[in-house]
């Protein structure tokens, strides 16, 4: 599904991975150094490092979004239609 017309978020993302992607092919000897760090981190046990490099190899974990009423009770999903035949009525 493609966002709506003139929605720029795509594009303020693309603009950030655009100018890493030609920063690195420009300086291909730092992406080794950033890749140590980041695991070097993740070693010692940085969670948001743990994370990254979970996310980077396995694939960001899907999300599941359950929402409740104030008393935890889920709130409802769905709603069913059932049509009934009216009784047939006798003219007099």
């Amino acid at each position: 599904m493609a966002a709506p017309i003139g929605n720029t978020n795509a594009v303020k993302g693309k603009m950030f991975h655009d100018a890493l992607r030609k920063a690195l092919v420009q300086n291909p000897q730092r992406l080794p150094k950033i890749v140590e760090t980041l695991l070097t981190a993740a070693e010692i046990g940085e969670a948001w490092a743990v994370k990254e490099v979970i996310d980077r190899l396995d694939g960001k974990a899907i999300q599941i979004n359950q929402m409740e009423n104030a008393d935890g009770s889920p709130i409802l999903n769905a709603i069913q239609v059932t049509f009934i035949k009216p009784p047939e009525t006798i003219d007099v």
